[in-house]
């Protein structure tokens, strides 16, 4: 690690790490991924969601649409606030799996309980507004759930369309931009299934550089979005998006 981290211009023993909730304009929606630490990040600086979101001429009340890729903290605990749902004309949308298995006993009973204990509190009060996907469902007009398994049990990524483009975002499925991708086969503590989780990024990150599609990874650096190109030897390299995005029509 040390050696990968001095090759890549990064400290060897201290890491910085980015949490990027996403709004997208998409026809008629305004749809939020992801919600970060919500109040209890508040004591160290996080969970300042809302007040970015006013900079940007946004409410709480103009989303229409949460989509989770899954339910580690960093992504739920922004839902709610002081107990009431924080984007009260949201619906919400997330994998089947996911919700199977943090709402499961084994969930409740073992080494993860705590989170567990998190998505009884934050997710489970929002059921009756929320929509459970499978690969290949619809999550909203030009968004689509893809299966990413393996950092959770039910991890999902979106693929976004619009106007002959494509946006892939791929949730938690590379936690660091060069560990991560550079090495997909190396994990981070936070993924539950290690052998599965591997093999999801190596498959997301093939098709992210063979078709060329720009991504969103949660914890990339921000502004987060970015390419990937495949290295001789394995793995990929992350690019940051520059300009390409501003000038696509001319590619």
């Amino acid at each position: 690690m040390a050696e990968l981290m001095r090759a890549n211009f990064l400290p060897e023993m201290r890491y910085v790490n980015g949490f990027t909730p996403t709004l997208i304009e998409l026809d008629d929606n305004l749809i939020l991924v992801d919600t970060g630490f919500g109040e209890n990040g508040r004591a160290d600086g996080r969970g300042r969601l809302v007040e970015r979101m006013a900079a940007a001429g946004y409410g709480p009340d103009d989303v229409t649409i949460v989509a989770l890729t899954h339910f580690h903290g960093d992504h739920i605990q922004g839902l709610m606030t002081v107990g009431q749902p924080t984007f009260p004309n949201a619906r919400y949308v997330a994998g089947q799996k996911e919700w199977e298995w943090w709402t499961s006993e084994e969930a409740k009973a073992g080494e993860r309980a705590g989170n567990a204990k998190l998505v009884e509190q934050l997710v489970v009060p929002l059921k009756d507004k929320m929509t459970l996907l499978a690969d290949g469902d619809t999550a909203a007009t030009g968004m689509t759930a893809m299966e990413a398994f393996g950092h959770t049990p039910g991890h999902m990524i979106f693929e976004v369309t619009s106007g002959g483009q494509r946006l892939w975002m791929t949730g938690d499925t590379a936690n660091h931009f060069v560990a991560s991708l550079q090495k997909p086969e190396w994990n981070v503590a936070f993924d539950q299934d290690n052998a599965m989780a591997a093999q999801t990024r190596k498959r997301v990150f093939d098709r992210i550089a063979s078709d060329r599609i720009p991504f969103i990874g949660y914890h990339m650096p921000f502004p987060a979005i970015g390419y990937a190109e495949r290295l001789e030897g394995g793995g990929y390299r992350f690019l940051p998006e520059t300009y390409q995005l501003a000038v696509s029509g001319e590619m």
